[in-house]
């Protein structure tokens, strides 16, 4: 079994919306998949798994100091994935999170401000781990936007690992969410939806 901690240091950066869609990803690529909702503050994961038809992803609200022993219990159940979706803070469970894991995603707006709050995260999840770059305002002729290069460059610079895929900010991520879907169900043939593919596809590599 792999597991994928999703970290922040703050809210609104896009953490539950890339939980999300990493495991639906991986849902449809046919692995059995677990998300633990470590967020004693927010219920954003269990009301989107209230409002999904389906069963899978399996989604349940977790008490975040006990994340080894939802490793083991998972593993004993046969999943294939488990998933961590942490509160917005760094604490002691959520570093033990990363420690346990063998990928850790840290979601960040492409803002100077969202950066400084950034190192605080890094300087404490264990390697190895990927910012990407979300919420990110929409570039011309399939190039990102000038802003998002340019936070890429300071981050490359200072030696923090970044993804190669960046997300768009985008209406049908939210309509999608609303309805118990990823934008991978919702609308199949968008561009969002070939983001998060692609998002899926470079994560499952470095598990």
């Amino acid at each position: 079994m792999k597991v994928i901690t999703v970290a922040s240091q703050k809210g609104g950066v896009g953490k539950s919306t890339t939980t999300i869609h990493m495991a639906v990803s991986a849902t449809l690529a046919g692995k059995d998949v677990l998300v633990a909702d470590l967020d004693p503050f927010s219920r954003t994961l269990t009301h989107w798994a209230e409002n999904r038809e389906s069963e899978t992803p399996t989604v349940f609200q977790a008490i975040a100091d006990d994340v080894r022993d939802l490793k083991e219990q998972a593993e004993k159940e046969g999943f294939d994935l488990l998933i961590f979706d942490c509160p917005p803070f760094v604490s002691d469970a959520v570093i033990d999170a990363t420690a346990i894991s063998d990928f850790t995603l840290v979601p960040c707006a492409p803002t100077f401000p969202e950066v400084q709050s950034l190192m605080d995260v890094i300087d404490k999840v264990h390697a190895p781990y990927s910012v990407v770059l979300n919420n990110c305002q929409p570039g011309q002729s399939g190039y990102e936007h000038l802003k998002t290069r340019e936070i890429r460059t300071v981050l490359k610079d200072a030696e923090v690992p970044v993804s190669p895929v960046s997300v768009v900010r985008r209406v049908s991520y939210q309509d999608a969410l609303s309805s118990g879907q990823a934008v991978g169900e919702f609308e199949p043939k968008s561009k969002a939806c070939t983001e998060m593919k692609q998002l899926w596809k470079w994560v499952e590599k470095q598990l």
